[in-house]
């Protein structure tokens, strides 16, 4: 599972554009993940340039 750590989480977007299920979204300005969405495809691990996507 895919989890963002919020406090770390600047919320640039990159991983919302990014997601090829659309499970991101913003929330209080900090990215969100729908888990009944992702794919666990790690794109926004591998986009997110300060690594708050984290596989738990």
């Amino acid at each position: 599972m895919v989890k963002i750590d919020v406090d770390t989480c600047v919320g640039c977007g990159g991983c919302i554009d990014l997601c090829p299920a659309t499970a991101i979204c913003l929330v209080n300005d900090r990215s969100c993940i729908d888990v009944d969405l992702c794919l666990e495809c790690l794109t926004c691990v591998k986009v997110c340039p300060v690594k708050a996507p984290q596989v738990v």
